[in-house]
């Protein structure tokens, strides 16, 4: 293994940003639309909704751990992790479109009832196939981060350019779909008169642009980072051959490392809320606060400068304060900030809906909470980096594959439970209607949505402060860690 490296050109740099534009445009598909997209334009039960995307977390068990420890020992020409890169692209936007274009004997049709049960399956199937491609691109990826940046400072700015890529790139992306293709609305057959995002027939071309998206960017980053499979790390043949049951030995034994299992379970909680806010996050912008697809577009695009600023300046505080300091007040600042106009708005506290001051005050309020989780990602995905690093010198094995791996399946596994319990949330608790018209919603559906969509949402957050707070890899132990492996590499 190679330690010392000429600095990374910037086209590197560019060209493995670009990647992370395929993963955000499926996510920000998925995430923002799917439960709006079945609920409300489809007709399917949330609750059915939350189990479908629930039960993925079941191939994602398989997958994720798999994917990470196989692309950690593969053999090959393109090395360890490109294999991978270029195989996800087209059947990842194969799953994205079938996921938005169930059949017309499953919808009804314009006028029908939708088959709830076979909806349901077509969502479940299309989902885990989604989820399963999805892996097979991003823990390569993220993994392939880890390996062309060694430094600490180098690892930081690299992650914090693909934050930014990522991030602008979904902003504008949301921008546009708000913008342009569901900008409006639509006369449905009943003659009601809808935002376009509620209806069906208004997503066909916004999905084949996002498909195409991802065949081109991950492509792209595929190719523009070829070049430096040379520099990278390889496996032993003999570590090349491993039974299924090693690498599930190998994934339970990642876990030996204290500062990744207590990082892995604030992780976990955290992204339930993430989860949750995934789910209501429509419902919030399009029924409590009946903001137009016209205005909604902008909460993308604002957060441009934010995700700038926060990952920019992420760097930089890591090397004044560390990342841990980073990392949670990052935390703090996104579960503090974010539900303060839905906590305002439920004490008669913010402007009326529709007055000339509320949308600017929901933008303030977003651009502050993305700026907070910006600086928080870029923390945490360098971390994951030096405990690739710490693993190495206490095991003697390059595990990023599976270290990001795991974290990926945490991600998805608390995320799908906050789909889940969200979708159950919304028709046991919330009890909200199909076919629901913005301003014609019951005021009692719409004070539980504000209730639990602020303050009750953020529980599980705060819930992972004391696991962050256990983390112990301060920067001075870390490259204490890289000159040890440093000598080791030497002998």
């Amino acid at each position: 293994m190679e330690t010392t490296r000429a600095p990374l050109p910037f086209r590197t740099t560019l060209a493995y940003g670009i990647g992370e534009v395929g993963e955000v445009v499926f996510l920000g598909m998925f995430n923002t639309f799917i439960v709006i997209y079945y609920n409300q334009a489809i007709g399917l039960s949330n609750s059915l909704i939350g189990t479908a995307i629930m039960l993925a977390t079941i191939g994602d068990a398989i997958s994720d751990p798999m994917v990470g420890m196989i692309s950690d020992r593969w053999r090959s020409r393109l090395g360890r992790r490109h294999p991978f890169l270029f195989t996800a692209p087209i059947p990842l936007a194969v799953s994205l479109y079938a996921i938005f274009s169930p059949p017309d004997f499953l919808t009804g049709g314009v006028a029908g009832e939708p088959n709830q049960i076979w909806l349901f399956a077509w969502l479940a199937v299309w989902t885990i196939c989604g989820r399963v491609f999805v892996t097979l691109y991003t823990i390569p990826h993220h993994a392939l981060g880890a390996e062309l940046a060694k430094d600490p400072n180098e690892r930081s700015r690299l992650f914090s350019s693909n934050a930014i890529i990522g991030y602008v790139s979904g902003a504008l992306f949301s921008f546009s779909v708000w913008g342009f293709f569901l900008s409006g609305e639509s006369l449905l057959a009943d003659g009601s008169v809808v935002p376009k995002h509620l209806d069906a027939s208004a997503y066909p071309p916004v999905v084949l642009t996002a498909c195409g998206i991802i065949l081109v960017m991950i492509n792209l980053s595929a190719l523009g980072t070829l070049d430096r499979v040379p520099y990278l790390s390889s496996v032993a043949k003999s570590d090349a051959r491993r039974s299924l049951l090693s690498f599930y030995r190998e994934m339970v034994g990642v876990f030996a490392n204290p500062n990744y299992t207590f990082l892995m379970i604030g992780f976990f909680l955290l992204m339930i809320s993430v989860g949750l806010s995934d789910t209501l996050s429509v419902f919030i912008a399009t029924y409590f606060w009946e903001f137009k697809p016209e205005q909604i577009k902008w909460f993308g695009l604002v957060g441009v400068p934010a995700i700038i600023i926060g990952a920019t300046a992420s760097p930089r505080l890591m090397r004044k304060f560390d990342r841990k300091p980073v990392l949670i007040g990052g935390l703090l600042g996104l579960l503090i900030i974010g539900p303060i106009p839905l906590v305002l708005r439920l004490f008669d506290l913010m402007p009326a809906n529709g007055s000339e001051y509320l949308l600017p005050i929901i933008m303030f309020n977003g651009m502050v909470s993305v700026m907070c989780a910006a600086a928080g990602a870029v923390a945490m995905m360098s971390i994951l980096g030096d405990i690739a690093d710490e693993n190495e010198l206490l095991f003697g094995l390059r595990q990023e594959g599976l270290i990001y791996s795991a974290r990926a399946f945490f991600a998805k596994a608390s995320n799908s439970a906050g789909h889940f319990f969200g979708g159950i949330i919304l028709d046991v608790y919330i009890v909200f209607p199909f076919d629901a018209v913005p301003g014609e919603v019951d005021a009692d559906v719409i004070w539980r949505l504000g209730l639990f969509a602020g303050p009750i949402m953020c529980i599980a957050g705060f819930c992972a402060l004391p696991f962050y707070a256990r983390y112990r890899l301060t920067r001075a132990k870390h490259l204490d860690i890289l000159k040890e492996l440093e000598k080791t590499s030497q002998r």
